[in-house]
This record gives C-alpha cells, structure tokens and sequence, in this order.
C-alpha cells in the first residue's frame, strides 16, 4: 500500500492518502478498497485524513466513486485536509462534501502542511 499511509503525531492519527496524478477509476477504486479496513479499524469521529488529489483526471465516475468513499469514512474522521485543490476540483469537492455528509475540510498545498494543519485541530 504505498499510496496510504497511516501517520501518528502528537497523538492523532491521521491517515494520508495519495490519489496523485490518477488517470483512471480503476487506480482510485484500488486504493479505496486497500483503504476502507485501515479506516474502519479506528474509533469513530477520531480519525484525520489527507488526501492528495493533484494531477487526478475527473469525470462523472470518479465523483461517484470518491462520493461513496466519503460515505463510508464519514462515521471514523473528525477532520480532512485536501492537498491538490484548485478551479473545478474544488467545485467538485465542494460537491463531494454536500453529498456525503461531511462538513469539516481544509486545503493545504504540500503534505507537510496538511499534517501541520491536522496538528492545530
């Protein structure tokens, strides 16, 4: 699982996951699937989440798929960070956010940042 990293600081989890430069549905359906029982193996509303989203090709599909992702994360995940947001993809996630329920998302422009951002919450 090099796209999914399970990070400890200052006593959060925060669970980093890196959808980068997806061209197809297919890779993003695969890393879901290795990330949904890394998920559920926390207590709810104490997980954080980083999800790098930069370079990734988006249509109807892939909105569809990262919607039902959010679904299923939204009972563990007390706080994300979006990595990669920028024009439409924002608008999307925007979306994706109403959709599946969940209220609580920054954006941050590098992983590190994104930790530092988690840290404060």
């Amino acid at each position: 699982m090099d796209r999914i990293e399970e990070i400890t600081r200052d006593g959060k989890n925060i669970l980093y996951i890196d959808f980068s430069k997806f061209k197809s549905n297919d890779e993003f359906a695969k890393v879901i699937e290795e990330g949904k029982p890394l998920v559920r193996k926390y207590e709810e509303n104490s997980l954080y989440t980083i999800t790098n989203i930069e370079g990734v090709r988006y249509d109807t599909s892939t909105k569809e798929i990262m919607t039902e992702w959010m679904i299923h994360n939204k009972p563990y995940v007390k706080h994300g960070v979006v990595i990669g947001l920028d024009g439409i993809k924002k608008i999307m996630f925007n979306a994706l956010f109403t959709l599946s329920g969940r209220k609580s998302m920054d954006i941050a422009s590098t992983k590190e940042a994104a930790i530092e951002l988690l840290l404060q919450k």
